[in-house]
């Protein structure tokens, strides 16, 4: 189960790091898409046979837990607040707290469709 954590937290921890590198918006890109890959697992999960734990693992826990980063988001929101950016700092928390909710909500949705 440990090695399948660290191989899906090594690819996402990759995929991440790519992101950040491409476009400025990486790291919104990568929550965003982390939690609509995770909606779309829990909405599979919910109609489907259960996910075998070692693939829950590697997918869930290692490559979408690497791939999204609530700490990274807290770096830059302190880092505008401290500066007396307050209204950039409120915005980077709304951006990825409604852009992550409205991509779970449509993983979970896709997912039930499609199945």
């Amino acid at each position: 189960m440990v090695l399948a954590v660290a191989l899906g937290g090594a690819a996402g921890a990759v995929c991440r790091y790519l992101l950040e590198s491409l476009w400025r918006a990486g790291i919104l890109i990568a929550n965003t898409l982390g939690c609509l890959l995770l909606g779309l697992m829990i909405g599979i999960a919910a109609v489907a046979t259960p996910w075998d734990a070692g693939v829950s693992a590697l997918v869930s826990v290692g490559f979408i837990g690497a791939l999204s980063t609530f700490s990274a988001v807290s770096l830059r929101a302190a880092q505008h607040w401290l500066a007396g950016e307050r209204t950039v700092a409120a915005g980077l928390w709304l951006v990825h707290t409604g852009a992550g909710l409205g991509a779970g909500i449509l993983g979970i949705a896709a997912a039930l469709l499609l199945i």
